[in-house]
């Protein structure tokens, strides 16, 4: 109890940013300039962004917020001032009794859809691991409505992102008991049963599968964001050139999980004067790109619990 009640005051701080640089710079390795969130919110922090709409004023973003109060994730709305990167508002999106983060956005739809029409609302799939299974929610944006659709996984799987090859749908993700660890886990979307099948795995090197963003594409290649865990959870932002027999998955039909090959090109670190011991998301939308940094609470009793092995 006094361990616990010792790492409540120095416990993880995250919050959200917006890289300046261009996506050609990113991956040719500029140097990375964020702009970070203002906000005035101590009781909560922010995580895991995903880009909703970006308009001539605001950027409308999901995250994993982190009340202190409740101590677990929620799936929250937040609208930031373009110009300042001031939080103008925040809205509650969803929130369980088990802990929810990395709120990925579907627009796509590959399972059955029957109400209402695909300019009215996304799809969401957040993570939602303690509850051992994998949710696909319907989500009206303007009136932040939210329903379940279905269950699409009966596991326990950790960010959980979906890929389009061809007329098939894929889903990247990590697992219990190691999320954080070296295994990439593919599943395939099976329209009769309406669940995602195990299909294949990926073992790397070292601890960069867990998955930190949507895929993207660049110049006809696409790209994975993943998460480096080596020495602790979502430490920085792995950038991933993927092929498949050397050949662009953007111009195959399906998948290959044999010959899948992951090809480091950028690793990037939190430059945020005070979060600097973790960054692990990295999303785009309408030419904006979003990250996160991590840093503590009270860094130095944590140095110090630390170096005479309380906590790790």
């Amino acid at each position: 109890m006094i361990k616990e009640y010792i790492k409540r005051h120095c416990d993880e701080r995250w919050n959200i940013g917006f890289i300046q640089n261009s996506l050609d710079n990113i991956l040719q390795g500029e140097i990375i300039r964020v702009r970070w969130i203002e906000h005035d919110n101590k009781n909560s922090w922010f995580a895991d962004p995903f880009i909703l709409d970006v308009t001539d004023t605001d950027i409308i973003v999901l995250v994993e917020e982190f009340p202190k109060n409740i101590y677990r994730g929620r799936i929250s709305k937040l609208t930031i001032n373009r110009r300042s990167y001031q939080l103008k508002k925040m809205d509650i999106v969803k929130e369980l009794p088990t802990h929810m983060s990395f709120p990925v956005i579907i627009r796509q739809p590959w399972f059955e859809t029957s109400k209402g029409s695909t300019g009215d609302f996304v799809y969401l799939m957040p993570e939602n691991g303690a509850s051992g299974k994998l949710t696909v929610y319907r989500y009206w944006v303007q009136e932040n409505i939210i329903e379940e659709v279905q269950n699409i996984l009966d596991e326990s799987v950790a960010d959980a992102t979906p890929l389009r090859v061809g007329n098939k749908v894929y889903l990247f993700c990590t697992k219990r008991p190691n999320v954080n660890g070296n295994t990439l886990y593919v599943y395939q979307w099976d329209s009769q049963e309406e669940k995602f099948m195990p299909l294949g795995s990926k073992i790397f090197q070292e601890n960069i599968a867990r998955m930190a963003g949507n895929f993207f594409e660049y110049e006809g290649a696409l790209y994975r964001p993943a998460q480096e865990c080596n020495t602790q959870y979502g430490h920085a932002v792995s950038l991933q050139k993927i092929t498949c027999g050397e050949k662009s998955i953007l111009d195959m039909q399906e998948l290959d999980c044999e010959t899948i090959e992951f090809r480091e090109v950028r690793r990037m670190f939190s430059d945020h004067p005070k979060l600097n011991v973790g960054m692990h998301t990295f999303n785009m939308y309408k030419g904006v790109i979003v990250t996160d940094a991590l840093g503590f609470d009270n860094m130095w009793i944590r140095n110090i619990l630390s170096k005479f092995g309380i906590i790790h």
